[in-house]
């Protein structure tokens, strides 16, 4: 059983277009309750947050979640990213974050620095249960 499992994902992720990402930071450090701004049209219009939890299956590795906390302090649905392809992470190693993955929603993003980030988390009212 595990063979074909295997074979899905390799099937899966080869027919997806991207090549396999070479994360710049392995540690996903930024990740581990980071916090980043969202900007459309120069403005800020929310925050993008993530934890950082272990994955083991098909192998060890880290699984970031994200949540969007809108100006307004809406939050969405959280949702997850993983390697090898990380779609997620690529784009925001690459300043930005496509919200629908179509290109219809696209947002400029930037870290906070961590001191900065962890007063945001606060601010914007973010447990771990929100991922």
């Amino acid at each position: 059983m595990h063979g074909r499992i295997r074979r899905w994902f390799e099937k899966w992720f080869e027919d997806s277009g991207l090549a396999d990402y070479q994360l710049p930071d392995p540690d996903l450090t930024a990740y581990d309750h980071g916090v980043g701004t969202l900007i459309r049209d120069g403005e800020p219009v929310g925050h993008l947050a993530s934890v950082r939890l272990e994955m083991t299956f098909p192998g060890r590795q880290w699984w970031p979640w994200f949540v969007i906390v809108w100006k307004d302090g809406t939050k969405e649905r959280s949702f997850e990213d993983y390697g090898p392809l990380w779609p997620t992470v690529r784009e925001l190693d690459a300043g930005y974050f496509d919200r629908r993955g179509d290109g219809a929603e696209v947002y400029s993003f930037a870290w906070l620095p961590p001191e900065e980030a962890a007063r945001t988390w606060l601010e914007l009212g973010l447990t771990d249960d929100d991922f």
